[in-house]
């Protein structure tokens, strides 16, 4: 749970008017906005806000643009949210609400011993805020189940990226592509046992981040079609080296960042 260590370095939205989602990420959320080395090689007016373990950059792409074919249905296939760590939830959503955010669902307790609340940004991004670090059914890694314990929050810590949700179709290939390629280590897993699809969850360490894996024991729906024009939740930048620190392949590479990984569930 180290950020020397491969991981996602980055969250991309899309939005249709920058200075809101300023207002947003900065003024709501607390993020600090930065400037990054790759910022003078965006075609797009673009910002940068730092948010502890990752990054959070944000595209303008005009009035006339929306989310494309992305569905609030987690058997669609690709990234579902972004989550971020806060210390009371509670405050927090308060003040969303109060300034007119869009809440999908208020705080609640839920399996894994945290306590969570969706709701919307400016452009339609669904985002997750948690309390607590999970309890996990199965532990692959008590050293890592320690690590998140490590980086407890407490209830006057703003807000901090934690993972990013995806759902998959096969979860072997997806552990074969991400612990195989990436490095990314198995914490554990939690199964939704009254569901009857077969929601399983399983939890990797992404560097100092997670990543949050859906898959299911029947079929899933294919993946959005995520275009240069997408507004709201667009990819992650993530970070892929060997133990010596060299950039592995076959990937798009710049300077140790990868530019452009397109997976086989979108």
């Amino acid at each position: 749970m180290t950020s020397g260590r491969s991981g996602i370095r980055h969250l991309e939205l899309g939005s249709r008017d920058l200075e809101r989602s300023r207002a947003f990420y900065r003024g709501l959320l607390g993020f600090d906005e930065v400037e990054v080395g790759a910022a003078g090689h965006e075609r797009r007016p673009t910002a940068w806000f730092a948010a502890g373990p990752a990054l959070v950059k944000v595209v303008e792409l005009g009035d006339d643009r929306d989310p494309g074919t992305w569905a609030d249905e987690d058997l669609q296939g690709g990234l579902r949210h972004a989550g971020f760590k806060i210390g009371d939830i509670d405050a927090q959503m308060r003040r969303l609400e109060a300034a007119g955010v869009e809440v999908l669902s208020p705080p609640r307790d839920v399996l894994g011993d945290v306590r969570i609340a969706f709701f919307l940004d400016p452009d339609g991004a669904r985002l997750e805020l948690v309390q607590g670090n999970l309890r996990y059914e199965h532990v692959e890694s008590p050293a890592l189940v320690q690590a998140e314990a490590d980086l407890s929050l407490a209830p006057g810590d703003g807000a901090r990226f934690d993972h990013v949700g995806l759902t998959v179709a096969d979860l072997g290939a997806t552990l074969d592509l991400w612990c195989g390629r990436f490095g990314y280590e198995v914490i554990g897993d939690i199964r939704h046992h009254d569901d009857e699809r077969g929601f399983l969850m399983t939890y990797l360490a992404a560097g100092g981040s997670v990543l949050e894996v859906f898959s299911f024991d029947v079929p899933t729906q294919a993946p959005p079609v995520i275009g240069p024009e997408q507004l709201g939740l667009r990819g992650i930048g993530v970070g892929a080296h060997d133990a010596a620190g060299r950039a592995t392949g076959p990937l798009t590479v710049r300077d140790g960042v990868v530019v452009e990984v397109v997976g086989k569930d979108g």
